[in-house]
């Protein structure tokens, strides 16, 4: 956590514990969910094969709903190659792949605040969040100048998502704009003192207005 210099091993040290050979040239993507309709398994499970001419790998850490759980181990048998699907409640192998992981992804249907994207930015894991909720709020997209954290997409398909996908993948062949999105994420800070002085400023600002 705060030492992007470490993510490459980390990285390396991840795909050999899922039994990869290590490949720092092919984006790595993760879930790390409840394996629940309101988080998108099934727009991912429905994305990522029409995305399987690009290079990348993908890790679903999560239990849940028996259905996206045979959905879930269907295309990873599948496609064995380039996809691991963990079935299982496991902090310490979530934050190896915060860790090792390039891109998180987080297609929820709704999602009111959101703790994965946070976590995911606080160790140098981009996010790619649908614009919902949470999400929207503490995600910027990697089209806002040099400020991006992350990617976004619009509407709960798995088209959008795959579209998502792909502008991550251009982005991620660019070493030194995605090194920066890295930084960004890494230097949000989502902690109370922050929020707690924003609440301030606002009441404040309140206060004057009603003494004019």
């Amino acid at each position: 956590r705060q030492h992007l210099e470490r993510r490459d091993p980390n990285k390396a040290a991840l795909e050999r514990e899922l039994g990869w050979e290590p490949a720092p040239d092919q984006l790595l993507a993760a879930m790390v969910t409840r394996m629940d309709a309101q988080k998108g398994v099934d727009l991912a499970l429905d994305a990522l094969p029409g995305l399987t001419d690009l290079p990348w790998r993908f890790i679903l850490l999560g239990t849940g709903d028996p259905d996206l759980e045979r959905r879930a181990a269907d295309f990873a048998g599948a496609h064995a190659d380039r996809v691991r699907f963990l079935p299982r409640f496991d902090p310490p192998l979530s934050r190896r792949i915060y860790g090792g992981a390039d891109l998180l992804l987080v297609p929820s249907r709704y999602e009111p605040c959101g703790l994965a994207q946070l976590i995911a930015m606080r160790y140098g894991c981009l996010p790619l969040v649908r614009a919902v909720g949470g999400l929207r709020d503490t995600v910027v997209p990697e089209d806002v100048g040099s400020a991006g954290t992350g990617f976004l997409f619009e509407a709960a398909e798995p088209g959008a998502l795959g579209l998502a996908v792909r502008r991550a993948l251009a982005a991620f062949g660019d070493r030194i704009r995605w090194t920066q999105m890295q930084r960004n994420a890494m230097a949000q800070d989502f902690s109370w003192e922050e929020s707690a002085a924003a609440y301030q400023c606002l009441y404040e600002e309140l206060v004057a207005r009603r003494s004019s």
